[in-house]
């Protein structure tokens, strides 16, 4: 799907005489998530704060059992995800801050109020505050995005929880 650099990873310890070194300097793989998606996990830590500064495991096998695979119960998620020209991400809302940097080709967030924004420069960030929405690549090339999710409480809008969902509210709709 994509002619993209691998993703290369490196991970940071201390050695007995409590000196910085190399973990780990790899180059991780993309796994298909969906057709015309890849996605990557990098890093989960194992809570907020973390404890992973003291601990050997490495947070990109770590599993994650919150919602749809990317939001870890009290901690941080860290991922790449690519997208195929003319694929999509399909509708979704986290409990979580999503913190979303593209790195290569373009993307168009779509909000469950009927707007669109084009993402087209490497370094554009959204943030994500529990809000439904979708992804979508224009095209011409894959685009390559990283996310950090951090788990939240889920958004309250007039008393209501705005939960994990997959299922778009299409009467909220702008219709102007």
């Amino acid at each position: 799907m994509s002619d993209l650099p691998p993703i290369r990873r490196i991970v940071t310890t201390h050695n007995e005489q409590g000196l910085g070194v190399v973990q780990h300097d790899d180059n991780l793989d993309m796994k298909v998530t969906f057709p015309g998606a890849k996605s990557l996990p990098v890093w989960t830590s194992n809570g907020v704060p973390a404890k992973d500064n003291n601990d050997e495991t490495d947070g990109a096998f770590r599993p994650v059992s919150g919602p749809f695979g990317v939001v870890a119960p009290g901690a941080t998620f860290c991922g790449y995800t690519e997208l195929a020209p003319g694929a999509m991400a399909s509708w979704h809302r986290t409990p979580s801050l999503d913190h979303n940097i593209l790195i290569s080709g373009k993307l168009i967030l779509m909000m469950e109020d009927g707007s669109e924004y084009l993402l087209d420069k490497p370094g554009d960030v959204v943030i994500q505050k529990g809000t439904m929405h979708a992804w979508r690549n224009p095209g011409p090339e894959v685009a390559r995005w990283v996310a950090v999710l951090v788990d939240a409480e889920p958004a309250v809008v007039n008393g209501r929880q705005m939960l994990a969902s997959t299922e778009r509210d299409s009467s909220k709709e702008n219709t102007c």
